[in-house]
């Protein structure tokens, strides 16, 4: 992701494509050691930084929905915009919960991929009709983000006329979950669709294939992740996972940008690469019209600016934003891991509904 905002950041400046500003890239990491990955305190700070320093005009992130949820009142509050190119979640953008995560009652979290809703959907949609898939078992490891993926995957999975013939729920805390899987294997099913956070997911692939080793083996955009494939190993090979993005090879003017990426970095681009190419991009537009009007940016201005943005034609497609934030056309990929990378199989659409508050506490669509 900090590739694809370089790269950005190098065009825009190159041809002045924020009118008479350059931008400059202050980077603040959220991450530490250890199972928590990202850290949501560390997140804090960092945005916390970001709005004390009157130069920082917009910011790109966060790249977790839980790191998402602990800051999006705070830059609500400064009317500070951000861009996050991975954060799926639909509870930040959702207008029901406007009242939390938008304090000063504007929009200012945008979001240059789609939200899980989207991604639960299109994957049933997937196993349905390229897999063939009429019963399956599901996984979730009870984090909300597993719930609500569980939740959209098995409605839609029932629409379809598809047969869930278990779900169980895997804590993080436990290592061993041999025994779920041999309960589930004596149901017989064609598929298994893990919902959950990543290492979860880790310690599921390296037991699943000695168990049911001949179901497709479906995941969220958790899973869609290097550190997936190189942990995992030989046990990732087969898996299929979503991703709420373009794939960044998938299309004419993405294939193009991928070569540029990999000209520059000499390594391939994820799609989330291409998502925050698109969010500086849309910084970049947004400051350029502000200053086309002759008016300094703000960051009033430009959080006006990006909510009106219409860009045609990035080389991830059409980018504009709906009142919410959210990505008003979003592209959900699906993807094979074979020998360790990521093949692109096919992007699906998918629409996706909020699980409603009675179906997320019984954990029943």
């Amino acid at each position: 992701m900090l590739r694809g905002v370089e790269l950005a950041v190098a065009d825009v400046n190159r041809r002045r494509g924020a009118g008479d500003h350059g931008l400059e890239i202050v980077v603040l990491d959220s991450a530490g050691p250890g199972i928590e990955g990202i850290s949501q305190w560390r997140g804090m700070n960092n945005y916390q930084r970001f709005i004390a320093d009157p130069a920082v005009i917009a910011a790109i992130g966060p790249q977790t929905s839980g790191e998402g949820r602990a800051v999006a009142a705070l830059l609500s509050r400064a009317d500070l915009a951000t861009i996050t190119p991975s954060a799926t979640t639909f509870d930040i953008t959702d207008p029901a919960l406007r009242d939390h995560f938008r304090p000063g009652g504007r929009t200012v979290y945008f979001r240059t991929v789609g939200t899980d809703l989207a991604q639960g959907d299109a994957m049933a949609r997937f196993a349905h009709a390229r897999l063939g898939v009429r019963r399956l078992v599901l996984i979730d490891d009870g984090t909300g983000f597993g719930v609500r993926m569980a939740l959209t995957f098995a409605r839609r999975a029932g629409a379809l006329g598809m047969t869930v013939l278990a779900r169980r729920q895997i804590p993080w805390t436990e290592g061993d979950y041999r025994p779920v899987l041999r309960e589930l294997q004596a149901l017989d099913p064609q598929a298994l669709y893990f919902a959950g956070e990543q290492p979860v997911g880790l310690k599921l692939a390296r037991q699943v294939g000695d168990i049911l080793p001949s179901v497709h083996r479906l995941a969220a955009e958790s899973l869609y992740d290097r550190a997936f494939s190189v942990q995992a190993g030989a046990a990732a090979d087969g898996w299929y996972v979503s991703n709420v993005a373009p794939d960044p090879s998938a299309g004419p003017g993405a294939a193009a940008w991928a070569d540029r990426f990999r000209a520059r970095f000499g390594d391939a681009p994820s799609s989330y690469s291409l998502t925050a190419y698109t969010a500086l991009a849309v910084i970049a537009e947004a400051a350029r019209r502000v200053g086309m009007r002759g008016q300094p940016v703000t960051r009033t201005r430009l959080r006006e600016a990006i909510q009106a943005t219409r860009l045609p034609d990035t080389p991830q497609g059409s980018v504009s934003f709906d009142g919410n934030g959210d990505l008003a056309h979003p592209v959900v990929s699906i993807y094979q891991v074979r020998s360790g990378a990521f093949h692109y199989l096919e992007a699906v659409t998918g629409t996706g509904a909020p699980p409603s508050p009675a179906e997320t506490a019984s954990g029943r669509p």
